[in-house]
């Protein structure tokens, strides 16, 4: 209970940093990330008071969306932009198809996992080669990246099996994904807090101009 309570408390976090720090968070897609935050926060309160089972479902759909569109958005490589809009149209046909089941969908679940997953690799990939970012960790998508890579990969199949499991197990086995939500909302924190382009001047100062 604890762990959710602290659960629900850091989904309001990032929605107040961002806010403090709103002409840090201009560009850079991050208003896609506030509007998933948003949406998490809301769909929590709404399934509080109605456990309705659609309220996740919706959810799953919404935040889909927004993470294609920003990943859609920070890709850069023209070939690589396509794989974001090929896996929308793929996870949309299964998503539908499992939208009138009033149990928990795992598979589209477990379907955008996967994706999203795979779009963390290609957008870090991109970060890493880029020779303009000398170190990838000042850069506020880095931590974004590596809050929804920690998140999906650490409760991919705790969805995939989360139909299977007795009221009792999910009570248990819950904790898992309360936990790693509380780890991806601190690391969108850290994103919304940064400073934009920060690069250590220590190391900066110090390069030689040509190849800055």
């Amino acid at each position: 209970m604890l762990v959710f309570i602290l659960a629900f408390c850091a989904e309001i976090l990032p929605i107040v940093f961002y806010l403090v720090f709103l002409k840090r968070n201009r560009g850079e897609g991050l208003w896609v990330i506030f509007l998933y935050c948003v949406f998490s926060l809301l769909t929590e309160m709404l399934f509080a008071m109605a456990q309705q089972q659609i309220f996740y479902m919706l959810f799953a759909i919404v935040q889909f969306t927004l993470f294609s569109f920003f990943f859609y958005s920070s890709l850069e490589g023209k070939k690589v932009k396509y794989i974001p809009i090929i896996g929308a149209l793929v996870f949309y046909v299964v998503a539908i198809s499992n939208f009138t089941n009033k149990k928990f969908d795992s598979i589209s679940v477990s379907l955008s996992s996967v994706l999203i997953i795979t779009y963390c690799i290609l957008l870090l990939y991109e970060l890493i080669k880029d020779p303009k970012i000398l170190f990838v960790y000042y850069q506020k998508k880095f931590w974004v990246i590596i809050a929804f890579l920690l998140y999906f990969s650490a409760t991919f199949f705790l969805f995939l099996y989360a139909r299977a499991l007795t009221p009792t197990e999910h009570a248990k086995y819950w904790a898992i994904n309360n936990f790693f939500e509380i780890l991806k909302n601190i690391l969108f924190c850290i994103a919304f807090i940064m400073k934009k382009n920060v690069q250590p001047s220590y190391l900066t100062d110090n390069l030689d101009p040509d190849i800055m």
